[in-house]
């Protein structure tokens, strides 16, 4: 039994991030790109806000951080070499089984250009790449999707050779997120059945619009919720922001920038968990509060943090209904190349993240690996003091798009 190995990764640093060589080169587009519509946004939110409650385990104490973004880019990616059942399970994991694939792709591509920022305080970046089998053979209309709509650079290796395989991978992975992810991928990640890598970069740096002074971070305690208090790197910031105080949490936006991109903190009231915030996050009330924050005069204490995570992500999917993309015996897999009588199935999923935030603003990366072997309150002022367990979002304001989620329990 063959296997197809897919990998998605994203990352967000200090610097800009450098693509690599495609190659072949992608045809000129023949048409305007089109914009975000409402149902690929609905999807989106959908989407990630699902994997938000499929990854968290809260009796872990664990912090959270994830690419949303990534994950879907990938399995968009992989949604054009599936067939039958199993193109029905990614796209409705996706939700995208009211969409054709054309739309899909186009979308996807439309996205990659509007995340790209005009302010120079914010640096995007995405990358993807093609990791094929020496001698074996794509079909020119997959293929060609890669390249058309993701713009994916091509490059043939030698799975039988893991480890030089892995190098090879984590070092383009490495250098597209400016060093934050360094080893994506293991030698035991490629077996004799791999035949195929496709690799996501997402790059992003952000700097605040309004940078928290140096001199006034101080060590204070935070809560955790196992009942201990531990001392952390407490930032301050007093500027007039946009806030909201929904129905048992508190939640500030700081913008990057000219404000296009912004960090959103959910901070649950206290005696309420971040478990019991995350439950309240449907797409229904997370357009909602998005749409009630207000700018307010205010002071913001918040942690100096970074966390990551790395998830396999083939249980989560499964659980959303893709179980037949991993089984060798049902996936159908035939439009990315003709192996018959043998199968393409997804050997793994895979995601490592990153996240950053200190004064001057946020750095954050995550690598994902697809192996297919309510009305607000008025408030005049407000003071938030964020001394326990939150919830965060990277969001780009004029599609919508989540970047990044994440949970902090322990900064």
């Amino acid at each position: 039994m063959r296997t197809i190995a897919i990998l998605c990764g994203v990352a967000a640093a200090l610097l800009s991030g450098c693509g690599g060589d495609a190659s072949p080169k992608p045809p000129k587009e023949a048409t305007q790109p089109v914009q975000i519509s409402p149902e690929t946004h609905a999807a989106n939110t959908q989407f990630a806000l699902t994997m938000l409650q499929q990854l968290d385990d809260p009796a872990s104490g664990d912090n959270l951080c994830f690419s949303p973004l990534s994950l879907a880019l990938a399995l968009s990616m992989t949604l054009n070499g599936a067939d039958g059942d199993t193109y029905d399970a990614i796209a409705k994991t996706l939700g995208y089984t009211e969409q054709k694939l054309d739309a899909i792709n186009a979308q996807a591509h439309a996205l990659s250009r509007l995340l790209k920022p005009a302010d120079k305080s914010i640096t995007t970046h995405m990358a993807n790449g093609l990791w094929v089998q020496h001698g074996f053979p794509l079909k020119p209309d997959f293929l060609r999707a890669l390249l058309t709509h993701y713009e994916a650079r091509t490059e043939t290796v030698d799975f039988l050779k893991p480890e030089a395989t892995a190098d090879t991978i984590n070092a383009w992975v490495k250098e597209q997120t400016q060093g934050l992810i360094e080893k994506l991928f293991q030698a035991g990640d490629f077996d004799e059945q791999t035949r195929l890598a496709l690799v996501n970069t997402l790059y992003f740096e952000g700097k605040w619009q309004y940078p928290f002074p140096k001199d006034a971070t101080s060590n204070a305690p935070f809560y955790l919720e196992n009942g201990k208090t531990k001392q952390i790197p407490m930032m301050r910031l007093s500027e007039r922001l946009p806030y909201y105080k929904g129905d048992g949490f508190e939640a500030v936006s700081l913008p990057y920038g000219e404000g296009d991109y912004r960090f959103y903190l959910f901070l649950p009231d206290k005696g309420r968990t971040v478990a019991d915030l995350r439950k309240q996050l449907t797409p229904e009330n997370w357009a909602r509060w998005l749409a009630a924050f207000r700018v307010v005069q205010g002071s913001l204490q918040m942690p100096r943090f970074k966390v990551e995570a790395k998830y396999d992500l083939k249980p989560p999917l499964t659980a959303l209904g893709m179980g037949v993309a991993f089984d060798p015996d049902r996936a159908d897999f035939s439009r990315i190349a003709d192996v018959a009588p043998e199968r393409l199935f997804l050997q793994k999923a895979i995601q490592k993240a990153v996240v950053e935030v200190d004064e001057e603003g946020t750095k954050a990366a995550a690598a994902t690996g697809i192996t297919v072997g309510v009305t607000s309150v008025p408030v005049d002022q407000f003071n938030l003091v964020v001394d326990r367990p939150f919830l965060f979002a990277i969001v780009h304001q004029p599609t919508g798009t989540v970047l990044f989620l994440g949970i902090v329990r322990t900064p």
